[in-house]
């Protein structure tokens, strides 16, 4: 199992469309699929496509999926190229 450098959480590398890694966090979660300003989450499948989501709905979620680790990573900001 893979671990953030920093943080020290268990990671996931997924593979995205255009060819490049991505960390996602080790645990998946349930998701409902929309792009509407009201749906401020993203979670990534395991096609590595990242997906505007939210977890507040009231109907069958939509699938499974991660975390992408920038999003939980307390020093995700040191990781991003300047």
């Amino acid at each position: 199992m893979a671990r953030c450098k920093k943080c020290g959480a268990p990671i996931v590398w997924v593979k995205t469309p255009d060819n490049r890694w991505m960390p996602c966090d080790e645990g998946l979660v349930e998701y409902h699929a929309g792009n509407t300003p009201d749906f401020e989450d993203y979670v990534v499948n395991d096609k590595g496509e990242v997906i505007q989501c939210t977890f507040d709905f009231q109907c069958d979620p939509d699938g499974l999926a991660r975390f992408p680790h920038w999003k939980t990573c307390p020093f995700a900001e040191e990781f991003r190229k300047k």
